[in-house]
């Protein structure tokens, strides 16, 4: 297992390093001009010149590139056109994003689960047929123009911005409640670092909780009541640490584009759930467990879906980073402070430095859950650890 998860992370670094490479060329070569070009008309040819002296995009090309793939290796990744550094840009922007993405693909991948379970076990009837128009629908439209259509439905306004000057200063959240955040000092990207990482402490205390009763009692919690247990202990972590009120304006400020991404996201893992449940509904386990006169709840659930995940989690790992580029794309729709977003206006001012460092990021998120759907996997189907240990046992026999 750990060979196979080496070989997976080595195999990942390399791909993302070659991304990365021909990225910082591409986008070099195909876009006129440079950032002092768009942003510094105001200023003196001399000025200018300074400004691109400090900035460094007076080097040549491959001197820029040894430049920036050195700094990625010491955690410098530039700094911006605005005179931020890239890393504090994320620290502002990277919350954001993994606020709508996280909860956002669990949401997604669950109800497609469930909504494939259930048209599959039902068969060609009206509402599994509606059901799942209408999931493909939703996954195959147009994400600004569902975003419009959301915000309309909703009674918000959507809006895209896409100049100024003042980069971070007025970058900031969309309908919050400014009476709430007048009376603190703390800024709304400070709270979303906290509730992610309040997030994730929860979720391993879980783990943790769930392995040890599976070894004491060969039980473990079931994964709906896993989900409420998570959700119900994080919210009491927010009340415990005094920031309820903040994080739960934030998430109503994040209801727009989490609701939006959910039903982007939702129909493949639907349709996918479905056609893998209608094959397995096939096997003669299946045949076999229904003429023991076992429920048909638990063909279904532990016989029947437990066979058919494989297949979603091995396209959901395939899909992610088509995912964060819809994220990106809903993000820049309805002036969510994130990722997107400051990508797009980057793009427009030829901030080469934010670029490159969102595309890094971007790769990094990519290669972690690619790495954890690959460890989830593996853990599901004993196939895939059996293929990684039969070549050493194989190996062992012959020297013998």
């Amino acid at each position: 297992m750990g060979r196979y998860l080496l070989k997976q992370a080595l195999l990942s670094i390399l791909k993302l390093f070659l991304f990365v490479t021909i990225m910082f060329f591409l986008i070099q070569i195909l876009m006129p001009g440079d950032f002092v070009d768009q942003f510094a008309l105001g200023l003196t040819r001399t000025e200018r010149e300074r400004l691109r002296v400090s900035l460094g995009i007076d080097l040549p090309l491959w001197r820029q590139y040894l430049n920036w793939i050195g700094g990625v290796f010491t955690g410098n990744l530039g700094t911006s056109g605005y005179g931020y550094p890239v890393s504090t840009v994320f620290l502002f922007i990277l919350p954001a994003t993994l606020l709508v993405f996280l909860p956002g693909t669990a949401i997604a991948f669950f109800i497609g689960l469930r909504l494939g379970k259930v048209t599959a076990w039902r068969g060609r009837t009206l509402l599994s047929s509606t059901t799942t128009l209408g999931g493909i629908t939703l996954s195959t439209s147009f994400p600004p123009w569902l975003a419009w259509l959301i915000a309309y439905f909703f009674g918000r306004q959507a809006t895209v911005s896409r100049g100024g000057t003042g980069g971070l200063r007025t970058f900031t959240f969309p309908n919050i409640t400014r009476s709430i955040w007048m009376n603190t000092d703390v800024r709304p990207h400070a709270i979303t670092n906290n509730m992610f990482f309040s997030l994730i402490a929860v979720v391993f205390l879980f783990m943790v909780v769930n392995t040890i009763l599976k070894r004491l009692t060969r039980r473990s919690i079931p994964g709906f009541l896993l989900m409420i247990l998570i959700t119900v202990t994080m919210i009491g972590s927010w009340y415990l640490f005094g920031f309820e009120v903040l994080a739960i304006d934030l998430l109503q400020s994040a209801g727009l584009p989490l609701l939006t991404y959910v039903l982007l996201t939702f129909g493949e893992t639907m349709v996918i759930m479905r056609t893998s449940m209608t094959e397995v509904m096939k096997e003669e386990y299946i045949t076999t467990a229904r003429a023991k006169g076992l429920p048909d709840s638990t063909i279904r659930e532990r016989h029947a879906a437990r066979n058919a995940l494989l297949p979603v989690l091995s396209r959901l790992v395939i899909t992610l980073p088509y995912l964060l580029t819809g994220i990106v794309i809903i993000e820049d729709s309805l002036n969510w402070p994130g990722v997107g977003s400051w990508m797009w206006l980057s793009l427009y001012w030829q901030d080469i430095p934010v670029v490159m460092g969102v595309l890094l990021i971007v790769g990094l998120i990519s290669l972690v859950a690619r790495l954890f759907l690959d460890v989830l996997a593996a853990y599901l189907d004993p196939r895939i650890r059996y293929v990684e240990i039969q070549p050493r046992v194989s190996a062992e026999a012959s020297q013998r």
